[in-house]
């Protein structure tokens, strides 16, 4: 866990780097929610900082994440297997699939913000991902399709974090972590966190 810290720490600070870089194009605030309708998948090791998390919040707020987190897991089934299959691990949801986080607040706001995965702190800027180095992803509330986006320390910065994150993952198989058979959602980290 010491590793996924640092790693979020740094994401945090890079997210920072591009708010400075790309002043106002960076419209990323409390409210806009467009990411949090994302359907994504997380890691164990975000499950288990989310579920440690959650488990510390006042009773009000675990039941109400509770109840979202029941109802978006039903609706995601529902939306994952549109083409006749169930949801696997690495598997991209149907195109234009979209379904609120159970963590999205009412007022537009994450509700598990300090615990909130990696996806969920990087994205809005662009990303670029050495695994696929043809493209560099933005929000496109941020940059329009085909825009231009200068940053002579994006590839750099990002090749460095993805090298950790890789790292910190072969990290935790080898010293023998919990795989889940199962694609990992927010919902069932929240979920994972509640007492039978």
């Amino acid at each position: 866990m010491d590793g996924y810290s640092a790693i979020r720490a740094a994401w945090d600070r890079e997210f920072q780097r591009n708010r400075n870089l790309h002043g106002s194009r960076i419209q990323c605030r409390s409210g806009c929610s467009d990411c949090c309708h994302q359907l994504f998948q997380i890691t164990e090791i975000e499950a288990a900082e989310i579920a440690r998390g959650v488990a510390t919040v006042p009773p009000e707020r675990s039941h109400a994440l509770a109840g979202r987190s029941r109802q978006y897991a039903e609706r995601r089934r529902e939306i994952t297997a549109i083409g006749g299959e169930p949801e696997a691990w690495g598997s991209l949801p149907p195109p234009g699939a979209r379904l609120a986080c159970p963590a999205l607040g009412e007022d537009g706001a994450c509700t598990i913000y300090e615990f909130r995965p990696l996806i969920c702190r990087k994205f809005g800027v662009p990303l670029w991902n050495p695994d696929r180095p043809g493209r560099v992803w933005a929000c496109e509330l941020n940059f329009r399709p085909g825009e231009e986006i200068e940053d002579g320390e994006l590839i750099q910065i990002h090749t460095g974090l993805h090298q950790a994150w890789k790292q910190t993952q072969a990290s935790y198989n080898t010293a023998g972590g919990y795989r889940d058979p199962e694609p990992l959602t927010v919902a069932r980290a929240i979920l994972a966190s509640l007492p039978e």
